[in-house]
């Protein structure tokens, strides 16, 4: 089979790279988009557009900070693959964890956590926006798209592993090492081999092992607290009554 696509595409070469670029692009639009509706109370469901539910209190707040905190301070902890771009992060795993666990307000934490972890760390680049914004399709996809946290269910698992797992991550290498590609931060190369495979290395690989383990432990326990989302505030999943009945 001939892999000259790939070829093309971390050698900046033909339709194959100028296709990634876009997408990598259209990819940033749509997470800034997503933002704007989710922040002016409104979320995008089976229905159209309509309201999130989510009510800004002192517990959403809280719950925003932690979600950040946690992320802000596991980042630095990791093995470099590429000195200043990537490498092992286990801490990474989080991210969809948080979401499902927690919601938009898990979500909100998680992806914005970004760009302030990279300033208080000096760190803040042009390549912080892409990163920022792509960490939309490893959270509020989960956020949006996984049927529950209770691992009990196969729907619940097969959803996450598909949305979570799969979906996201793949996205998220995409916007990434475009930008990074687009923007001449790092040369083709590197950004479509080595960030590429950094990402799916935490957000798919390790993320698919942190999770069986984690979601399990962490839903009774955030359920229990009155912390889990669905629980809170019913943002229009269209849930059916097999699903309700089984958060009850």
């Amino acid at each position: 089979m001939s892999l000259k696509w790939l070829g093309d595409l971390i050698t900046a070469n033909g339709f194959t790279h100028t296709l990634f670029i876009s997408l990598a692009v259209i990819g940033m639009v749509l997470a800034a988009i997503i933002w704007i509706i989710e922040f002016s109370g409104h979320t995008i469901s089976r229905k159209g557009i309509v309201k999130n539910n989510v009510k800004w209190n002192a517990t959403t707040i809280a719950i925003i900070a932690i979600s950040a905190a946690v992320y802000i301070v596991g980042r630095p902890v990791q093995f470099q693959f590429i000195p200043g771009i990537g490498g092992f992060n286990p801490t990474l795993a989080l991210a969809p964890i948080l979401s499902i666990l927690l919601g938009l307000p898990g979500a909100i934490g998680v992806t914005f956590s970004m760009p302030i972890g990279d300033a208080i760390s000096g760190s803040l680049t042009v390549g912080s926006l892409a990163g920022w914004l792509s960490h939309t399709y490893v959270t509020w996809l989960a956020y949006k798209m996984v049927r529950g946290a209770n691992f009990k269910k196969f729907t619940n698992v097969a959803s996450y592993y598909l949305w979570a797992i799969i979906i996201g991550p793949i996205i998220h290498a995409i916007i990434i090492p475009g930008f990074l590609d687009l923007t001449h931060v790092v040369p083709p190369a590197v950004a479509w081999a080595g960030v590429t495979s950094s990402i799916l290395i935490n957000h798919m690989l390790t993320a698919a092992v942190v999770s069986a383990i984690l979601v399990p432990i962490l839903y009774p326990i955030v359920k229990n607290r009155g912390l889990y989302w669905k629980d809170r505030y019913q943002a229009n999943q269209d849930l059916d009554a097999d699903e309700i009945s089984a958060e009850l």
